[in-house]
């Protein structure tokens, strides 16, 4: 069973069991993704999209601490430092 969160809009593997709390396909579940709590829609068809996949390459050696620290600063330079208005 997959959820989909209302709040965040994370889809994630849902175990199934017995919910105290629940209407139809309707269930009250904790997000993995934001941490909160809601009335999710657990037979939902989107793919899933929690834990985020890790995106290394197969094959190649792990970046060293100095690669780490310059991947992350070219990176920066897209993050919206000011906030949206």
């Amino acid at each position: 069973m997959r959820a989909k969160c209302p709040k965040c809009g994370a889809v994630f593997e849902v175990k199934p069991g017995i919910s105290l709390i629940h209407v139809g396909p309707w269930r009250y579940t904790k997000c993995p993704a934001c941490g909160k709590s809601s009335m999710m829609n657990n037979f939902v068809s989107d793919p899933i999209t929690w834990p985020p996949e890790e995106k290394e390459k197969k094959g190649e050696p792990p970046l060293t601490e100095e690669q780490l620290k310059k991947k992350r600063i070219e990176d920066s330079k897209y993050e919206d430092t000011q906030g949206s208005s």
